[in-house]
């Protein structure tokens, strides 16, 4: 048997304890050694299991994907090395087991059948629970930490820095450390400077210029507002999602606020004053030009060099942009890509869709590529349906075998339950059995690729885009394109193709979207490869090459 042998340790140490992964590594190969099993691959990797987008685990996933197959074991020294979500765990144990591949771990038995499937699941839930309540536990300890005026980590606000001070001792005698935030005698008048410079009428741009406080005009504002520099120290003001970029606000209730944890820099008089200004600023409910659905490419528009989306930047003027995340974020001086004129890169895309990407040429390509992945996975289920009914059979024979033992007198009482199991075990393999016929008779289902399906895909792709509607146009584009990257004057527009059950199913055109686990690729998207008009760049634009 060939193995691959996963480790991993979680990126911060306060989340679990960890055994060093050269401990892992040395305990998996003594492991495979007395099985005689041939270690092929290692893969090792620092990353919470919590998030299925480690590089290495995703690197191991498709090479495990590959024909002929690598190795016939992905063997770690516990499942949450691997996992520690359920839906994670049964979805890539699924995939793989049909591809010929089982998990081994160490320290968990391998089981069989209906069983071990229970297990399986059983297994996968206590993980997820653990990192759960690892998690529960430690906000908990981070919370209260704050409500003592403590800081939780990280930088502190320009203005302040870090200091080391004990706050109690430990059994033996040791101090406890903890960090407090002092004024920083650098920074902190800069930032009194820029407060007076607000209140005196000069511009964001100006104030950031002079004071030097932040390296974005942009990012004036959330130091204007923040209330760490009235001595005030809040924590938990959000939570995160399923969505690495998206927070959630949280209840009043469940953050932190402690008045006076830290010296004030700005006086309560000025700080409100300052506060009236930004709110006279802040344009009226229904004014703004546009709202965030009106940029159409919003969440799709990527700037590979820096790895950052491209979103709205509003200009006030006839003219709105897409700029690079990075550079909203830390200026033009940092980041240098070009921002592109809203208008005019959306009129491009669309034209470059209609008439580049959405050819008879390449919707045929698609409709035939759709149907090789109906034979590839149509293989695929005869080989777990023969599978199936071998573990059927071996059932009907060990229940053969308890009635025989009971015409032989055997005690009834004591077969009962072996008997049950089997029954039970039985049933649930004849339900897997007709979940996969019942897909793959839809699979059959595949009609002949003609030259009317080519046009009515074609037409019903066309029509997509003649809506006026922002919402229903920027739905549209995101059903058909994975990615559109910017570099320099090179556009790039990743496409998909994606299968259905029949093609009568699509409520939309066969050309489709279809979401892949984060950071898999995969090969049924493609691009295409454009140079954009200067004008799509404002007229000052350097453009990079």
């Amino acid at each position: 048997m060939k193995v691959a042998i996963y480790c991993r340790v979680s990126t911060s140490s306060q989340y679990e304890d960890e055994i060093p992964i050269l401990g892992q590594l040395e305990e998996c190969r003594k492991f495979a050694a007395e099985r005689k099993w041939e270690v092929v691959r290692v893969y090792e990797e620092a990353g919470h299991g919590w998030d299925d987008t480690r590089p290495v685990f995703q690197e191991m996933y498709n090479e495990a994907k590959k024909t002929p197959r690598p190795f016939d074991i992905i063997l770690t020294w516990r499942s949450n090395r691997l996992f520690r979500s359920v839906e994670h765990r049964l979805a890539y144990t699924r995939i793989l087991r049909r591809h010929g591949i089982r998990f081994v771990s160490l320290h968990e038995p391998e089981m069989e059948g209906a069983s071990g499937q229970l297990m399986e699941t059983m297994m996968a839930a206590i993980d997820e629970y653990y990192c759960k309540q690892v998690s529960e536990d430690t906000l908990r300890g981070l919370k209260l930490i704050a409500s003592q005026g403590y800081s939780t980590g990280g930088r502190p606000p320009t203005g302040y820095r870090n200091v080391r001070v004990a706050s109690g001792l430990k059994a033996n005698g040791e101090p406890i450390m903890r960090t407090r935030w002092e004024v920083d005698p650098e920074t902190a008048p800069r930032v009194q400077q820029a407060f007076q410079m607000c209140l005196e009428g000069h511009t964001n741009e100006e104030i950031a210029r002079t004071t030097r406080v932040t390296t974005a005009k942009n990012g004036l504002s959330y130091l204007f507002r923040n209330r760490a520099y009235l001595g005030e120290r809040i924590y938990n003001t959000t939570r995160r999602t399923d969505k690495k970029t998206v927070r959630l606000k949280n209840e009043e209730s469940t953050i932190v606020r402690v008045p006076n944890s830290h010296p004030a820099i700005i006086s309560q008089e000025i700080f409100d004053a300052v506060g009236k200004i930004l709110d006279a600023k802040r344009p009226n409910i229904g004014q703004r030009k546009y709202t965030p659905r009106d940029y159409v490419l919003s969440g799709i528009l990527w700037c590979p060099e820096h790895d950052q989306p491209y979103t709205g930047q509003p200009s006030g003027y006839k003219a709105d942009y897409y700029a690079c995340a990075e550079r909203k974020k830390h200026g033009k001086s940092r980041a240098p890509c070009e921002m592109l004129k809203k208008d005019r890169i959306e009129a491009f895309v669309l034209d470059k869709l209609r008439t580049k990407i959405f050819t008879r040429e390449r919707i045929r390509a698609g409709l035939e590529w759709i149907a090789r992945e109906k034979i590839r996975n149509r293989k695929e289920d005869n080989t777990e349906i023969i599978k199936l009914m071998d573990q059927i059979r071996d059932v009907d024979s060990e229940l053969g075998r308890l009635q025989e033992a009971i015409t032989q007198g055997v005690n009834l009482d004591a077969l009962i339950k072996p008997i049950n199991d089997r029954q039970a075990q039985k049933k649930e393999l004849e339900r897997q059995l007709s979940i996969i016929e019942s897909a793959k008779q839809r699979a059959l289902n595949m009609p002949t690729i003609t030259d009317e399906e080519v046009e009515r895909v074609l037409k019903a792709a066309l029509q997509a885009f003649e809506t006026s509607n922002p919402r229903e146009l920027k739905n549209h584009i995101a059903d058909y394109v994975e990615m559109i990257e910017v570099r320099g004057r090179e556009l790039k527009i990743f496409y998909t193709f994606a299968p259905g059950e029949t093609i009568s199913d699509y409520k939309r055109p066969l050309i489709s979207y279809q979401k892949r686990p984060q950071g898999v690729s995969g090969s049924n998207y493609w691009f295409a490869s454009f140079l954009l008009d200067t004008s799509i760049f404002p007229r000052t634009a350097s453009i990079h090459q």
